[in-house]
């Protein structure tokens, strides 16, 4: 008796003939002439079709087909999902760009061990000051020599940001050290796009910290509400807005206006 081509007999042994196991099926098919039953052996999933009526050519290569219609689909899926993610994260970041800095700016802060702390009756300011450069003169000279004439305490980031360190991180510092937020807008503050970056980190700042209410606009030049920041305006019923005089006899009510809006603290 010969033993060098032995015959296997698999018969009511269960065979799965999904796709996940075309390597084993492919495998079975090419060594049909090891195994002695397969016409009476079935697939677990398919008991009218013998594995050896599956083996033949037309119905196996159907089966390759399908398999490779999933596995095109599932490549593809994956390919699909990754264009778009590699689209969509870029776009998604410079949309929210500032909740992102927002973001990282805080963490930042926990990992220093560094909180910010929510409203508090002390500050360092009576307000920081917000302007666009070409308002130096008006913020620097005009706006906070007469306020601090006044005896209020005024932080502007050409005073006490410190070159060479984080714009972002100095600004929120100042805000957090202030009782208010003021933000001088002029033609110039509305053409200027890093205004635009303050002003939504701010608005994000404030209310994460619920302080909307201690937002102050002044607001020269004759400009109407409809083209303040869009940011603004949608917190324009929490903030308070003081328009620059005209005339130079109606400036005595207006510092009146600014010093009580600056040293009114808003209920929490």
């Amino acid at each position: 008796m010969s033993l060098s081509k032995p015959t296997l007999f698999i018969k009511g042994n269960p065979f799965n003939c999904e796709c996940t196991h075309i390597s084993s099926l492919k495998w079975l098919r090419e060594n049909q002439n090891k195994f002695g039953d397969l016409n009476e052996t079935y697939c677990i999933d398919n008991q009218a079709i013998s594995i050896a009526n599956f083996f033949q050519e037309a119905s196996f290569v159907q089966f390759e087909l399908k398999c490779q219609t999933k596995e095109w689909l599932i490549a593809s899926s994956i390919m699909l999902f990754s264009v778009i993610v590699v689209v969509l994260v870029p776009v998604v970041i410079k949309r929210y760009r500032v909740h992102v800095d927002y973001l990282i700016l805080r963490l930042r802060s926990r990992w220093r061990g560094v909180m910010r702390t929510r409203y508090s009756q002390s500050f360092q300011f009576d307000a920081f000051v917000t302007y666009a450069e070409e308002d130096y003169t008006l913020a620097c000279h005009t706006f906070y020599q007469v306020l601090s004439n006044r005896g209020l305490k005024i932080s502007l980031p050409d005073k006490d940001f410190v070159p060479g360190l984080s714009t972002v991180e100095q600004m929120l510092q100042c805000i957090d050290d202030s009782r208010k937020v003021v933000f001088v807008v002029t033609e110039k503050f509305l053409e200027n796009g890093w205004s635009s970056y303050t002003v939504q980190m701010v608005v994000t700042h404030a209310f994460h910290n619920k302080r909307e209410r201690s937002i102050i606009v002044i607001i020269k030049d004759d400009i109407p509400i409809e083209r303040m920041p869009r940011d603004l305006k949608f917190v324009w019923w929490s903030i308070v807005s003081i328009r620059w005089p005209n005339c130079e006899e109606n400036m005595g009510s207006f510092w009146d206006e600014i010093t009580a809006a600056l040293l009114h603290v808003p209920n929490t």
